[in-house]
C-alpha cells in the first residue's frame, strides 16, 4: 500500500510549502497530494483555502490576488519561517525528475486549460488530476485523453460507478470510514487505482491495508511508512 503525503509532509512542516514536498521526498513517500487554485493574473499556486488568512500572515481570496502580492507573504511558521507560495510550475519543475507520484486537487473550475498546457510541459506520467468536482472532470477529459484523472468521493454507489466509467477514470478516492472490503473489490474489478483519504489513526491504516487499498493520503508519509514496517516485523 502506496503513501501521499498530505499537502505534503504536512504534520512536520507548514501544509504546501516547498519544505513540506521536500521533506516528504526525503522521508520515501510514494507520493504527494497537493492543491491547485489560480491567482487574479492567471498563475496557478498551491494552496488548499480559498483565503490566505489560515496559511499565511496575511489575508486576502486568492483569486483577488497576484502571484507578486502573494510572493511578498510568509507560508511558513516558527520553524519554518520565509516560506513562499509554491507555482504549480516551480513544483513540477522540482520534482519531474523524481520518483515520487503526484496527486493535484483541482479546487474549482475555470481553469482546465491553463492546467491541462502546463502538465503537458511536464512529466504527466506520475501525475493525476483530482477534484471532488464531477464536472472539472469531465472537462479535464474532454481536453486530454491520456491525463490520469481520479474523483474524490463521499460514498460509492451504482451512480457514482457509472460516471466513473464514463469518463474513463484512473483512480477512485474515497473516504475511509465508508470504504468496505466490497467496495474496494469492486472498484479493483473495474480496473481502478483504490486510494482512501480522511484516515484518522493507525486502526484506519491498517484496516485499509487488509482491505486491499492501493493509496492513501496522509499528513505524514514517515509515520505511515513506519507504522507498517512495526507490522511487517511483528
Amino acid at each position: 500500500m502506496k503513501v501521499y503525503s498530505h499537502r505534503g509532509e504536512s504534520k512536520y512542516s507548514p501544509e504546501n510549502t516547498m519544505s513540506a514536498f521536500y521533506l516528504a521526498y526525503f522521508v520515501n513517500s510514494d507520493g504527494i497530494e497537493t492543491d491547485v487554485r489560480k491567482t487574479k493574473d492567471d498563475k496557478l499556486v498551491l494552496i488548499h483555502d480559498k483565503s490566505v488568512d489560515r496559511t499565511s500572515n496575511s489575508s486576502g481570496k486568492v483569486s483577488q490576488l497576484t502571484y507578486k502580492e502573494l510572493l511578498k507573504m510568509d507560508f511558513g511558521n516558527e520553524k519554518y519561517k520565509g516560506e513562499k507560495i509554491v507555482k504549480l510550475d516551480e513544483f513540477l519543475n522540482n520534482f519531474d525528475s523524481k520518483n515520487i507520484n503526484i496527486y493535484l486537487e483541482i479546487k474549482e473550475s475555470g481553469y482546465e486549460e491553463l492546467l491541462i498546457d502546463t502538465i503537458k510541459k511536464h512529466n504527466k506520467k506520475n501525475i493525476t488530476l483530482i477534484s471532488f468536482k464531477f464536472e472539472v472532470l469531465e472537462k479535464l477529459r474532454n481536453l486530454s485523453d491520456d491525463i490520469s484523472l481520479g474523483w474524490l468521493i463521499y460514498d460509492l454507489n451504482k451512480d457514482v460507478l457509472n460516471d466513473c466509467k464514463k469518463i474513463k477514470l484512473n483512480h477512485v478516492l474515497c473516504t475511509s470510514i465508508c470504504l468496505e472490503k466490497d467496495e474496494v473489490d469492486l472498484l479493483k474489478k473495474n480496473k481502478f487505482v483504490v486510494c482512501a483519504w480522511g484516515i484518522v489513526n493507525k486502526h484506519d491504516i491498517k484496516r485499509l491495508k487488509n482491505i486491499g487499498v492501493d493509496r492513501i493520503i496522509f499528513d505524514s508519509g514517515y509515520d505511515v511508512k513506519k507504522y507498517l514496517k512495526e507490522e511487517n516485523n511483528e
